[in-house]
């Protein structure tokens, strides 16, 4: 009996070690590096959608594909001049690399939803602290038929978030 809780206690103690080890030591800045050098510049990358708000103005645009077969999205925030001309601000992108079912939804104005990452973003075993979730739906469906819908017929709201804020996202023309 002695000898299985010295055995417990030691298998106790490798295995928290072990899960303690998991995260690498320069873990943050192998999640870093899998992004552009340069975080904020979106110049290459090709405006899908803009999303407005009053609480902020971020154009979605996608980039690079990797070798994985993923895409790039960045959202960049922008303003506005008088005269309604807009001036993407160059600082605190978000980004994410996503699948091509997530890029196709983007591309198709489907729901869609993700977390985005700012530059200082380090994700350790699941903590996304400061990061944005980034909503999207844009789809119009057919109406339901309101005989067999019942009283919440196409009463369903489909909008869009940043963070904790609705936007209103319109397709690049």
């Amino acid at each position: 009996m002695r000898y299985r809780r010295i055995v417990l206690a030691i298998a106790l103690v490798i295995g928290a070690t072990v899960r303690a080890a998991a995260f690498a030591p320069d873990g943050c800045e192998q999640q870093r590096k899998q992004y552009p050098e340069k975080w904020n510049d979106t110049s290459a990358e090709r405006k899908l959608f803009i999303c407005e708000s009053q609480q902020g103005r971020y154009i979605v645009k996608v980039g690079t594909i990797d070798t994985a077969g993923r895409t790039l999205m960045s959202l960049v925030p922008f303003s506005r001049t008088n005269k309604g001309e807009i001036t993407e601000t160059d600082q605190d992108v978000l980004r994410i690399w996503l699948d091509r079912e997530q890029i196709a939804r983007l591309r198709d104005g489907k729901y869609m939803a993700t977390i985005v990452r700012k530059e200082e973003s380090c994700w350790i075993r699941g903590n996304m602290d400061g990061d944005i979730i980034f909503l999207m739906d844009n789809a119009h469906p057919k109406e339901d038929n309101p005989g067999a819908a019942g009283v919440f017929y196409n009463k369903a709201p489909r909008f869009s978030a940043i963070g904790g804020s609705y936007v209103s996202c319109e397709p690049v023309k």
